[in-house]
């Protein structure tokens, strides 16, 4: 963010701000956060740091605290489906960039409002496409995800009454599956799919369809067993991201992270393939 924007967004925290005191925010001066390493440019693994995550949500969680005296420490915690664990079980306090579910609202608190919507989509090996329009066109068609993904409750529950949907530990493990004919579709979000695609040099082979199926808020979570996890500061986190909101700056900050993540994909040797 352009430091003349990040200016303007302090002086309206600061004028805004409800008078909650730096005090009452920092019953902990550190928040340690996790999240979807598979996640660019939202969220990924930084070669630069091994063992830490970087991305959009990491700088979004930073203006959000920087009228604070909290840091932000963005670990690497392996595959998705064990960072939701330790965040169920207060192993780290916040999850940078989660979908609504009720399973999850039983162990986090969501930051409200959500700082981005996702849109999720239906993605098939290119020549391969067929017809969707609605969720029971999926019926009898094999299917792969990211394991422990979620694409809303709706959606959710819908599929695991109905649809045949295998997981596996990585987005890039689903699409080798897909053009390895394994699956007929790979369920993934949007964004995250071009980035990794791009990466791997499979844009020209792996193809979005047209309607996704669904467009989830995506939040940022408190474990409820987090030592950091108090009112004030969920209140606090809530106009922040309101205000961050306003100022547009998730998009603002798109390009500049999906470049950082590319340079960083081909200075340790992924260099995207055409």
């Amino acid at each position: 963010m352009p430091s003349l924007i990040k200016h303007l967004f302090l002086l309206a925290a600061l004028n805004c701000s409800q008078g909650v005191a730096a005090s009452d925010l920092t019953i902990c001066n550190r928040l340690v956060v996790t999240g979807n390493a598979e996640y660019p440019p939202i969220l990924w693994r930084d070669q630069n740091n091994p063992g830490k995550l970087t991305g959009l949500a990491i700088e979004l969680l930073e203006l959000a605290l920087m009228d604070t005296d909290i840091s932000v420490d963005a670990r690497d915690r392996g595959v998705w489906a064990r960072a939701l664990q330790e965040a169920k079980h207060g192993e780290v306090d916040m999850l940078a960039g989660a979908f609504l579910t009720n399973e999850r609202q039983q162990y986090m608190d969501y930051i409200v409002p959500q700082f981005t919507d996702v849109p999720s989509v239906v993605w098939t090996k290119k020549g391969n496409e067929f017809n969707y329009q609605k969720w029971e066109d999926l019926l009898d068609r094999r299917g792969g995800t990211l394991v422990n993904n979620s694409f809303g409750q709706d959606f959710d529950t819908y599929a695991k009454a109905n649809l045949k949907i295998l997981s596996s530990a990585s987005a890039e493990r689903s699409f080798a599956m897909l053009l390895a004919d394994r699956f007929d579709y790979v369920l993934y979000e949007l964004y995250q799919g071009l980035t990794i695609l791009e990466s791997a040099g499979l844009k020209s082979k792996v193809v979005p369809l047209d309607n996704p199926i669904s467009v989830e808020g995506l939040y940022f979570t408190f474990s409820k067993k987090s030592g950091c996890n108090s009112e004030e500061l969920r209140r606090h986190l809530s106009e922040r991201v309101t205000q961050l909101t306003k100022f547009n700056t998730f998009d603002q900050l798109f390009d500049k992270h999906m470049q950082a993540w590319l340079l960083q994909q081909s200075n340790f040797g992924v260099v995207p393939r055409n």
